[in-house]
């Protein structure tokens, strides 16, 4: 597949954060994006931040990104503001840090053809595009899970979602175009934030070809259970401890990566706890050791977390949130309508005693499902998507073929 004329395109990418320098789902987004346009010849300015003096300096040189792509991308670290103390600071956080971007934007004369805003990052470049359209090009945004829409897990979260609704609504509808994952996140946008369909680009997440494998063991011994995420109330972490609680005593471990803090840990001899895992091969090494990946989110975008597990071959235990039905079925695993109650339970309890050989059939399902993803693939249609939202004439010979 190749799109004609992608040379001559050029790309802004803002983000608050590119992984590793800064952890989570839009970062990671943030970097493939970056690395895999890059790849498919497009000119990418990638404007970010980071929070560490450690983490400013590696974001500043690029470190840990593949040599083939580090000296080519225009690399612009922005710091962000000191975060506010009171109610709705993140908005107000969120505004100055656009602020700041489109600041830069002008003061090095990006000039890009086409600028991708993740989250929050467009805030202030499709004011000032509706202000004076000829002052930016065209500007597409991906706010990836839309959670102020989902369900909230309690009732301070149910106020974080009530205050953040109206600014996500209005960047979709404000914004050139939306790029949205596909199931519940796409009803989200054209439903909720009411963005007319025509300025939807439906694009799946994705997942680099290197954690693609096509073989693995079957299952011996106790069942390896993992969760891979921070401590957010929306990822359900007390449920699973709870849940975990009421196991039998025998035939599992359960391996907790990210910053699971001391004080809510449960503690029992098959429970490891490995804290932040930030190295791609180690965290590769640690997927390969377990079975089943357990996501007991209430509320998700597409996550890449759970596409990288079954990418490495492991069964999904997930609730049926965002997009994730898109990936888990009964073929590779289980959806749960919740986290609460005996949902969670009952399914880890039921993959504890599944065969070995159904469990090996699911993960095989997984990884077949996964190679679907790459994102060399989703680049390209990213690629030719953005080509289609520039004024006629553009790029007249960009097609895929």
């Amino acid at each position: 597949m190749e799109t004609n004329a992608r040379n001559e395109l050029s790309v802004a990418i803002l983000s608050d954060g590119v992984s590793p320098y800064v952890m989570g789902g839009i970062q990671r987004h943030t970097r493939m994006l970056a690395i895999h346009l890059a790849r498919a010849g497009a000119q990418v300015s990638l404007f970010h931040t980071a929070r560490s003096p450690k983490a400013l300096a590696d974001a500043t040189s690029l470190a840990d990104f593949p040599p083939d792509v580090a000296g080519v991308i225009r690399n612009l670290v922005v710091e962000y503001p000191p975060p506010g103390k009171f109610p709705g600071h993140y908005i107000r956080d969120s505004w100055k840090y656009s602020e700041r971007l489109l600041a830069r934007y002008h003061r090095d004369l990006i000039g890009a053809d086409f600028i991708y805003a993740q989250g929050l990052t467009g805030l202030a470049f499709t004011r000032a595009r509706h202000s004076n359209p000829d002052s930016l090009p065209p500007i597409g945004v991906n706010q990836h899970g839309y959670e102020m829409f989902q369900y909230a897990a309690d009732l301070k979260t149910h106020l974080q979602h009530w205050m953040l609704r109206g600014t996500f609504a209005r960047l979709a509808r404000q914004a050139d175009c939306v790029f949205s994952f596909p199931g519940r996140i796409r009803e989200i946008v054209e439903n909720r934030c009411r963005v007319p369909a025509q300025r939807i680009i439906e694009i799946p997440n994705a997942i680099d070809a290197s954690w693609i494998v096509k073989t693995r063991p079957a299952p011996t011994g106790p069942r390896q259970f993992v969760f891979i995420g921070r401590h957010e109330r929306r990822k359900g972490v007390p449920e699973l401890l709870n849940a975990i609680a009421n196991l039998p005593k025998e035939g599992w471990a359960f391996h907790f990566v990210g910053p699971i803090p001391e004080a809510v840990r449960l503690y029992r001899p098959n429970l490891v706890y490995h804290g932040a895992v930030s190295d791609t091969a180690i965290l590769k090494q640690l997927l390969d050791t377990c079975d089943v990946l357990v996501c007991p989110s209430f509320a998700e975008g597409m996550p890449t977390v759970v596409l990288e597990a079954m990418a490495r071959g492991l069964a999904i235990i997930a609730t049926d949130v965002g997009a994730t039905a898109k990936w888990v079925d009964g073929t590779n695993g289980l959806l749960l309508p919740s986290p609460r109650g005996r949902h969670l339970r009952d399914a880890i309890v039921r993959f504890i005693a599944l065969p070995s050989a159904q469990l090996y059939t699911m993960q095989h399902a997984s990884m077949i499902n996964a190679s679907s993803y790459r994102w060399n693939r989703i680049a390209e249609l990213t690629l030719l998507s953005i080509t289609r939202q520039l004024p006629s004439g553009r790029f007249p010979n960009s097609e895929i073929k």
